[in-house]
């Protein structure tokens, strides 16, 4: 990170300005010239990952954190999400089915073009109207969802390849589970054991926006 002083106003007396370097051997340069798409997300997600650390962060958005990614990079971040939603409420929109596979929470989001007709006639489309419908989605139809995010449809390659994400997911909570209640220590009477039952009600919410 670089600062350099600037005469003062209303967005403080300094310039901030991130370094970043890709690749070993290679010079520290300003991050929005040299950071890829990828790239970004993932500096982004490191970066709200350490400001969740501090206290009042209750809930933490993405919004589309995967630009870029694929592979085991999206499947990284989604366990890097999921840990993150021990603590804070997650809200993530996801073109990734890596990702959304991870959520404890599925949501559907659509846009419409529906007639409005108290509004007052101009032109002959002046009526329609776009919004935006959130529809949760029970068991069943989050792996339909997520088929089509997958393969653009529902097929039995997709349904396939989607109940091996959800395994996947599965095997990652399973996993964090036993680490961390293997580390844990024992509870007590406490008010402090009480809090951290609480947090850990926290629900990583996944908005899959295919269909916008």
């Amino acid at each position: 990170m670089q600062l350099q002083a600037v005469p003062p106003s209303q967005y403080g007396a300094d310039q901030i300005q991130f370094l970043f370097s890709a690749n070993p051997g290679e010079a520290l340069q300003p991050l929005t010239e040299a950071a890829s798409g990828g790239e970004m997300s993932r500096f982004l997600l490191a970066l709200k990952a350490c400001f969740s650390q501090g206290n009042g962060v209750d809930t933490l958005i993405f919004d589309e954190i995967d630009t870029g990614v694929s592979g085991h990079v999206a499947q990284a971040i989604a366990t890097k999400l999921y840990h993150l939603s021990r603590h804070q409420q997650v809200l993530c929109v996801t073109h990734q089915p890596m990702i959304a596979a991870m959520a404890d929470t599925h949501f559907q989001v659509q846009k419409q073009v529906v007639i409005a007709p108290d509004i007052p006639d101009q032109t002959p489309n002046s009526q329609e109207r776009t919004i935006v419908q959130v529809t949760a989605l029970n068991s069943q139809q989050r792996r339909q969802e997520l088929a089509e995010i997958a393969g653009g449809q529902s097929t039995e390659q997709a349904l396939s390849f989607v109940d091996s994400l959800l395994q996947q997911a599965l095997q990652v909570r399973q996993a964090y589970i036993a680490k961390n209640s293997t580390h844990a220590p024992q509870q007590t009477k406490r008010s402090g054991a009480k809090k951290s039952a609480q947090s850990k009600s926290s629900k990583s919410k996944s908005i899959p926006s295919s269909s916008l």
